[in-house]
């Protein structure tokens, strides 16, 4: 009798324990980045995330995928989160901070996450996640500056004798474009959906819309702290020429302009993309082929590339729950295991590790990881600290090293309020919104078509806008 009260008192003990450990786990509501649908093994994933996260830090999360819509929606609506993405395209975060949307962290995460804190360099603290010297957001470290790049066709390119060089110019590519079409009648050269060559107008810093900006080019120039509309932008107009020059001798698909995205189905020849250099050689997530980048642009740094991809807490979060948000951050950002799992999914279900002879550890993904848990990386946390795939090792030390050449934007951590002339910058937005598929593919010829695109903006308040901008900036840098 006395061994079975033993035996049941030791098992309410047991229960009691889990009941209080289950207790005390933290459930947060985390908003995370998804172009398309979640991914088909949400669940499972975040079930494995979530056991590992409650036994290190007593945190687990509901994770959410939304777009940049459902974003925009959630956001004005006040639909409930605890943490959620935000970048200077997505969720934007300058607007938020600005609105008092985001929580302020600045003394928090330095008492609350110190790893934290010290896994992220200073300066992405001061550029990237503050705003007037608050910090609002932890940055996600990933590519943390803009460079373009064209990615080849390599098969088919050394096929018919064209070498890919490590870099070139956008106007360097017309060969490259030329020989394609002559030895290749399945496809265009150059297919393109409406949004055009991604980050092909990574060129300039985007001040207002897509009709304000400064260009990089600018630097070190007595035009470097200026706001310009885009038709003053040299090396942009000079890309939107070519563009049109090509698409009138057949290098790009004649639907460009009104069709959403080419596939990664598709076997195009070329493709563009920001990345980071090794980052293209031997890739081989469109269409199966191995592709091979060449920087046509870049690399260049400013606020805007440091803002990429952030994650932020709600400013009605409790101070518990904003806690609990940044010690899950934390131990994205400091733990290779965990980050694994949101990165790459279950092992053994989603990827297995590998280990290469000079005791490389990559990740290979299962056919289940591929179509079931896929996605951008910075979209669940830093890319830096995750493992990499095989086949592609990034030397992140060496990349972050390179980033001392980059052209540096002069206008620090400027970001324009747009809130004394919102009424011009929607006509603005909505004179560009006719013009901009056809201006990204190629499609509208610029010479002809510029001055009414100037008429139009200038009817609309660009120099209001224009002045308004110049007198912040202006203000800006005088008090720094």
């Amino acid at each position: 009798m006395k061994k079975f009260l033993s035996l049941a008192l030791a098992l309410m003990l047991v229960l009691a324990i889990a009941c209080t450990a289950s207790a005390e786990t933290k459930k947060i509501i985390w908003w995370v980045y998804a172009s398309g649908d979640a991914p088909i093994d949400t669940a499972v994933v975040v079930e494995a995330a979530n056991k590992y996260s409650a036994e290190k830090i007593g945190v687990e999360v509901e994770l959410i995928f939304k777009n940049e819509e459902q974003f925009n929606l959630g956001m004005s609506t006040g639909e409930d989160y605890d943490m959620t993405f935000t970048c200077d395209w997505a969720n934007d975060f300058a607007s938020n901070a600005y609105n008092e949307m985001f929580y302020d962290i600045t003394d928090l995460v330095k008492t609350a996450t110190p790893a934290l804190y010290e896994a992220i360099d200073q300066k992405y603290w001061d550029v990237a996640g503050s705003l007037n010297g608050v910090i609002y957001a932890v940055p996600t470290l990933k590519d943390m500056a803009s460079q373009q790049f064209f990615r080849f066709d390599q098969e088919r390119y050394e096929a018919i004798g064209v070498a890919i060089p490590e870099s070139m110019t956008f106007a360097e590519l017309e060969p490259m474009l030329k020989a394609y079409k002559e030895n290749y009648t399945d496809l265009y050269p150059l297919m393109m959906g409406k949004g055009g060559l991604t980050g092909m107008t990574n060129c300039a810093q985007w001040i207002a819309g897509n009709y304000l900006c400064s260009p990089y080019a600018l630097a070190g120039t007595d035009k470097e702290n200026k706001i310009i509309p885009f038709w003053e932008a040299e090396e942009l107009m000079e890309r939107y020429k070519l563009l049109h020059k090509w698409y009138e001798l057949g290098y790009i698909n004649p639907d460009a302009a009104t069709i959403e995205s080419i596939g990664k189905e598709i076997r195009a020849g070329i493709r563009s993309g920001s990345a980071w250099k090794g980052y293209y050689h031997g890739y081989s997530n469109w269409a199966g082929i191995v592709v091979e980048g060449s920087s046509y642009s870049g690399p260049y740094m400013s606020t805007a590339t440091m803002r990429g991809a952030m994650n932020a807490v709600n400013a009605a979060a409790d101070e518990e729950t904003a806690i609990a948000c940044l010690k899950y951050l934390e131990l994205l950002n400091t733990d290779g295991t965990f980050r694994d799992i949101l990165r790459f999914g279950v092992e053994g279900v989603h990827f297995n590790y590998e280990v290469s002879e000079d005791g490389i550890k990559t990740v290979t993904r299962t056919e289940q990881g591929v179509n079931n848990w896929s996605m951008d990386g910075f979209v669940t946390g830093s890319v830096v600290n995750a493992s990499c795939e095989t086949g592609t090792y990034y030397d992140w030390k060496a990349i972050y090293k390179d980033y001392e050449n980059a052209i540096v934007s002069t206008l620090g951590t400027f970001t324009f309020n747009k809130a004394d002339v919102e009424a011009e910058c929607a006509a603005c937005s909505a004179v560009m919104e006719k013009y901009t598929a056809e201006l990204l593919t190629g499609t509208l010829d610029v010479d002809a078509k510029i001055e009414t695109i100037k008429a139009e903006l200038i009817a609309a308040g660009i120099e209001a806008i224009q002045a308004e901008a110049q007198a912040q900036l202006d203000a800006y840098l005088a008090g720094k």
